[in-house]
């Protein structure tokens, strides 16, 4: 648990930092020749190149991960990860190399993508496969809090530095201190992370029935009814991380001119408060039920929408980040049970290619949310209540796939004359039956 907590601390905080400081500055150090909100939109870009990066990480490392095993992959993705982001801290500007500035840029951020791709999914299952079943939603939960620390610690840096300096000396240079801090983190993670043992769903897996030569064609072919409804229910997820993200951020910056330090302790206070919050939904799915927990918590999204963009307009500090905290802890609800809700769907000897392959293509309309987003900001000038509408629809219909998930495997139960199981090759099979 350890070893999958810190990885996926360290995963995010990298995958945070980059977005949270792309949109700050990176428009104008690595595209300074365009208007600030085009800047903007093209740091935002390559935010989303990140993003479209993670799938090939997740079939790749999936892959391997349900061929060889979960410890062996996951020291890979972790450098895969931490290198580039430490060597974008040394990364010159527009203003000294040029056009190679946002290029390298770019590729760094591919070299992040692929990593995180190929991270997520065995971190999470790293636990969840070595846990009684009936603990499950609880423990499936630690990994989770990867995201909020990390995001507390690279959001924390940021605030940090832009409350120690002026906007010049943090254009300047101070925002490549939390990059260049990034590396002590690396090297102590890579140090509990050779440690880790192998998933005990796996090490049963080799001894009983072997492993797949061919796990994603396997997927493919016997489990597609619960991969297409999981790639749904994800959507909802990758969409609103990303709109309360580096959107709003952009959003509060560009069109309300408000402080960026606004967004970003709009960011820390729901992180730290939905940690024990998160601990405890894992708890309460494993009483009542991950995918029923999962599904009202997708819906607390939907009811929470408009209010943020309507506590973002009044201007006054208090209600933007009681907004920004709210419809955080709503995001944060569904993703305690997410990484549980998805491996109970899946065989282990396609676990980790179809959790990988459902975050990651789900990562997909992660990476185009910002850019997109912004760009109806763009047409709108600055009203916000058709992208709000967009994210609501988003949500219900993410609720929807998850709540058929449900029905699905229920019925398939009942015509099982030993009803339910929790076996998650079982219920991926009844699943697709039904």
């Amino acid at each position: 648990m350890l070893a999958s907590f810190l990885g996926s601390t360290f995963e995010w905080f990298d995958f945070g930092l980059y977005g949270t400081t792309a949109a700050l500055v990176f428009g104008h150090v690595f595209f300074p020749t365009q208007s600030s909100a085009i800047g903007s939109l093209l740091a935002l870009t390559t935010t989303a190149v990140g993003f479209f990066a993670r799938p090939i990480g997740g079939l790749v490392f999936g892959h391997f991960g349900d061929r060889v095993g979960r410890k062996k992959l996951l020291i890979l993705t972790m450098l895969l990860m931490g290198i580039p982001t430490f060597v974008i801290g040394l990364l010159p500007g527009y203003a000294t190399i040029g056009a190679a500035a946002p290029v390298i840029l770019l590729f760094l951020r591919v070299l992040q993508g692929i990593g995180l791709g190929g991270e997520y999914a065995g971190a999470a299952l790293a636990t969840i496969e070595s846990v009684p079943k009936e603990r499950r939603g609880f423990f499936g939960a630690i990994p989770q809090l990867g995201n909020p620390v990390g995001g507390i610690f690279s959001s924390g840096l940021v605030l940090l530095c832009t409350w120690l300096s002026s906007d010049t000396q943090y254009e300047d240079w101070v925002w490549r201190v939390p990059f260049l801090l990034s590396g002590i983190l690396l090297v102590y993670t890579l140090v509990v992370r050779t440690r880790l043992a192998e998933s005990g769903d796996f090490t049963r897996l080799q001894k009983k029935r072997g492993v797949e030569k061919a796990p994603l064609i396997t997927l493919l072919r016997d489990h597609w009814a619960p991969l297409l409804l999981a790639l749904g229910a994800r959507a909802a997820d990758a969409i609103t991380g990303n709109v309360v993200g580096p959107v709003v951020t952009a959003y509060i910056v560009t069109y309300l001119h408000r402080s960026d330090s606004i967004g970003i302790v709009g960011t820390m206070i729901p992180s730290i408060i939905c940690l024990p919050m998160m601990l405890y939904l894992g708890r309460v799915g494993d009483r009542f039920g991950v995918r029923r927990t999962f599904v009202w918590s997708v819906l607390s999204m939907a009811v929470t929408t408009f209010p943020l963009f309507a506590l973002l307009q009044t201007g006054t500090l208090f209600w933007m980040v009681l907004g920004i905290t709210v419809f955080r802890l709503c995001n944060s609800a569904q993703f305690a049970v997410q990484s549980t809700f998805l491996a109970e769907l899946f065989p282990t000897e396609v676990r980790y290619t179809a959790v990988s392959f459902v975050y990651q293509v789900g990562s997909i309309l992660g990476g185009l949310t910002p850019p997109v987003a912004y760009a109806m900001l763009v047409a709108s000038d600055g009203s916000p209540w058709w992208l709000a509408l967009a994210v609501v629809v988003s949500v219900l219909f993410s609720a929807a796939c998850a709540a058929v998930i449900g029905l699905r495997i229920s019925r398939a139960d009942l015509r099982t004359p030993d009803g339910p199981s929790t076996d998650g090759a079982d219920l991926a099979e009844r699943t697709t039956r039904a």
